[in-house]
């Protein structure tokens, strides 16, 4: 059985970012490594899966700059394009970053995107980019490759900013021993270790990061039964024996055979470009107003960030910019115009800090209609989608020519 520490020695650094690039060589087709992450239906559900599980432990937001470590033909460079980051494509084989750029060019991503891709060469040791650069390091299925892996972390903790993290999707614990990673190590002469979580954690802390978590994982091949279902879903606390037993199986099989796992450059520190952390207060005294059509309503507002992310008044195209904003109901409370009217905040807002608005707006029609104000991160969501309260005032608006 061949083990990864004789790749390394054999090869070291330079010689496996050469195999990288044979690899790649060697690619007559590369259309079914572009179609990550739905390359053929063995792959496809276990790659969705740990993808999602990633994804929301990387706490992303829109317009965050993402590096793809190992990002091979780019496919997940190209899914945080669609999610409006800014994605740096990084690897050590410039043959994987040019069909990279071929899947961005024959399928650019739908709608507009806030930034073109980056495609960097990695030459196994530096990554070419200035000190705290980056808001979010990704790396799918690739850090095993990695034959040194202290010096690739310090390189993470140099270019990540200060509340940033590097978040990881890897195969498990005894990965070098699988048929297929043997054959990827005799054949193509490509490293496949076995990661230890807690091995790594040790030198990311080494490296510099200050924590570091994991997902906990559940085997995607097994089921429950309609009987069990119904055991978990009512012992709220304490489930049968029996149930704890497969639960313990199905836990302890996929954390052997995967790890999802993140290390955190401080505490990461939220703001308005994602939903996660937005919360808020609304308080007003008004609660039935009477105003003239076409003059203008003035109608004081105390705002109160109540959530642990910061909200922002200026980014690009708006997107994650705070506003208060509010629906046009009619008297009996349909729907008129959920985006009747916009303010923007004049500061930025940290949580637990209390402001004060003053709501101008003004009605062309006569009529008793409902306002319903909520702040909304711009392209993000509205506030009360996630959690949030929104107010209520009644406003009878009269004729400008009434006596």
């Amino acid at each position: 059985m061949i083990q990864p520490r004789e790749v390394i020695a054999k090869l070291g650094v330079d010689g496996l970012c050469e195999s990288a690039e044979r690899y790649f060589q060697q690619v007559i087709d590369p259309t079914p490594l572009m179609a990550k992450p739905f390359m053929n239906l063995m792959e496809a559900p276990g790659m969705l899966y740990h993808l999602g599980l990633l994804l929301a432990g990387l706490k992303l937001a829109k317009t965050m700059t993402v590096l793809e470590f190992g990002a091979g033909t780019c496919w997940l460079s190209r899914l945080l394009t669609q999610l409006q980051c800014a994605a740096i494509a990084v690897d050590p084989s410039p043959t994987a970053l040019r069909i990279g750029q071929k899947l961005f060019r024959e399928y650019p991503v739908i709608g507009a995107q806030i930034a073109e891709p980056q495609f960097l060469h990695f030459d196994g040791r530096r990554i070419p980019l200035p000190d705290e650069s980056v808001d979010r390091i990704v790396c799918f299925d690739a850090f095993h490759h990695v034959p040194n892996p202290q010096e690739v972390l310090a390189e993470f903790a140099r270019i990540l900013k200060p509340g940033g993290m590097a978040g990881f999707s890897e195969p498990g614990r005894h990965h070098s021993r699988s048929p297929q990673s043997q054959a990827e190590m005799q054949n193509y002469d490509v490293l496949e270790c076995d990661l230890k979580f807690e091995e790594l954690a040790e030198l990311a802390h080494a490296a510099g990061f200050s924590d570091c978590s994991c997902k906990l994982l559940c085997d995607p091949e097994r089921d429950l039964s309609l009987s069990d279902y119904q055991k978990l879903v009512r012992s709220k606390f304490t489930p049968p024996v029996s149930l704890s037993v497969k639960l313990w199986q199905s836990l302890y099989s996929a954390m052997q055979n995967a790890a999802i796992f993140f290390f955190y450059k401080g505490t990461c520190r939220l703001d308005s470009r994602g939903h996660l952390g937005l919360s808020h207060t609304l308080r007003t005294r008004a609660e039935h107003l009477f105003v003239s059509s076409g003059e203008p309503l003035r109608i004081p507002i105390t705002i109160v960030n109540t959530g642990t992310a910061h909200w922002l008044n200026q980014n690009i195209a708006d997107i994650g910019v705070v506003k208060l904003g509010a629906h046009l109901y009619d008297d009996a409370g349909k729907l008129l115009n959920l985006d009747f009217w916009r303010m923007r905040l004049e500061h930025p807002v940290s949580p637990e800090t209390e402001i004060e608005l003053t709501a101008e707006i003004v009605f062309p029609e006569p009529g008793i209609y409902q306002l319903a104000f909520d702040l909304v991160s711009e392209q993000v969501c509205w506030f009360e989608h996630i959690g949030s309260a929104p107010i209520r005032i009644s406003v009878t608006v009269n004729s400008a020519n009434a006596a």
